[in-house]
């Protein structure tokens, strides 16, 4: 897999890191990491913003979706290398700790097993893998914010709950009509490589009822961009996306 990055909107970059994706807001001298890949993701993150002219120096925030180690990823190097705050919904503070219950990657474990028959969900276990994904760096240092704060990053994210991904999975809306949202609505089944709006497969999703029941939190929210962690961008509203998953899902 190749790094790619895409400017999606005025200030919004997209990077695919293998089958992830994060994000790079800036503003001003300023820019904010949405997401921080995998593990072992540092590199791409710093090639990535000196793609954008920036210096790592210029790198002073990481807001979290949430602590999966596909998106908790390179946090703590980040942090190390830049002096970044680290940002993550209160509800997701334990797990970016690793002390929450089913923190562990192996947590994951015997819900994937009825999949690996599948050479694309065994693709995807190797390559998570091989990016760190069993072996997560937790951020023992974090600074939690709540559902319905305005984030003081550049693009000025509001908080949305969208729980059962993970505990206290969160999507972000921007303020240029962008919907960041992590793994509560994606574009790419990462166990059999379908494409179109989706939710995550239910052997990855912590609450497969309660990641069912975000999606009315999703909305009605003013978006035409969605940015999932998995797969291209989703040139919808949230309203319209959400009708293809209910549709769709069983």
């Amino acid at each position: 897999m190749t790094t790619r990055t895409d400017q999606i909107a005025p200030g919004v970059h997209l990077v695919a890191d293998g089958l992830v994706n994060f994000y790079l807001l800036e503003d001003g001298g300023e820019v904010a990491l949405v997401d921080a890949g995998w593990p072992r993701s540092w590199p791409t993150i710093e090639a990535a913003v000196r793609e954008l002219g920036r210096a790592p120096g210029d790198l002073k925030s990481v807001v979290l979706t949430h602590a999966h180690p596909d998106h908790l990823g390179a946090a703590a190097k980040v942090r190390e290398e830049t002096g970044a705050t680290v940002f993550v919904a209160r509800e997701e503070v334990a797990r970016a700790r690793g002390k929450a219950k089913g923190a562990s990657p192996f947590a994951l474990v015997p819900g994937l097993l009825p999949h690996l028959w599948r050479p694309s969900a065994t693709g995807f276990v190797l390559h998570a893998t091989a990016h760190g994904f069993m072996t997560p760096t937790w951020v023992d240092e974090v600074t939690p914010f709540d559902i319905g704060d305005e984030l003081d990053v550049p693009g000025r994210p509001r908080v949305v709950a969208t729980p059962g991904h993970t505990e206290g999975h969160v999507s972000l809306l921007l303020s240029g009509g962008v919907l960041i949202a992590g793994d509560a609505l994606t574009n790419l089944d990462v166990l059999t490589r379908e494409t179109g709006p989706r939710l995550m497969p239910d052997a990855l999703n912590g609450d497969p009822e309660r990641t069912r029941a975000s999606l009315a939190n999703l909305e009605g929210l003013d978006a035409d961009t969605i940015l999932p962690g998995h797969g291209g961008p989703i040139l919808l509203s949230p309203s319209e996306a959400v009708a293809r998953v209910r549709a769709t899902s069983p």
